[in-house]
C-alpha cells in the first residue's frame, strides 16, 4: 500500500508540474491570438434595384455600376450579396424590391468615408433613388 501512495503522490506531483508548466504556454497562444485581431471599420450598404416608374436596375446597368464606381473605390476587395428587400418610402407606401448588399471592411479614415458617401451619392444620382441604407460598426478581425 506504502507503494501505491508513493506512486500516487509521484503522479500528483508530475500533474502539477505538468499544469503550471502548460498554463502559461496556454496563456500566450491566446494573448497572440488576440493581437493578431485587429479593428476595422464594417460598411453595409444597401441598393434598392426599383426605379420610378415600375422599372428596375438591370444586372447589366448594376455590373456597370459596380464596375465603374464600387470597385475602383474599393480596391482591397467588398462583398456583393443578392438580396431582397423592404421598407416604407417617404409616402408612406411599403415598397417590396430586389436589392443588392455591399460589405466593406477597411481601415478608419475619412478619405474612405468619403468614397462611401460619394458612392451613395453617385448610385441615388444614376438611378433616381430616394436613399441608400448605410449601416457602419466596428468590427474585430483577423486573417
Amino acid at each position: 500500500m506504502l507503494l501505491n501512495k508513493s506512486f500516487q503522490n509521484s503522479l500528483n506531483a508530475i500533474t502539477l508540474a505538468s499544469l503550471l508548466i502548460t498554463t502559461p504556454a496556454c496563456t500566450n497562444l491566446k494573448t497572440r491570438a488576440e493581437s493578431s485581431q485587429k479593428t476595422l471599420i464594417k460598411e453595409e450598404l444597401y441598393f434598392g434595384l426599383s426605379k420610378p416608374g415600375g422599372k428596375t436596375v438591370s444586372e447589366v446597368e448594376w455590373q456597370q455600376f459596380l464596375n465603374r464606381v464600387i470597385t475602383p473605390r474599393f480596391k482591397d476587395g467588398l462583398t456583393v450579396i443578392d438580396a431582397n428587400g423592404q421598407y416604407l418610402n417617404s409616402s408612406g407606401v411599403l415598397v417590396k424590391e430586389k436589392s443588392k448588399v455591399i460589405v466593406v471592411i477597411y481601415e478608419n479614415s475619412s478619405t474612405k468615408n468619403k468614397m462611401v458617401k460619394d458612392t451613395i451619392s453617385n448610385y441615388k444620382q444614376t438611378f433616381q433613388q430616394e436613399a441608400v441604407l448605410r449601416v457602419t460598426s466596428n468590427v474585430k478581425v483577423s486573417f
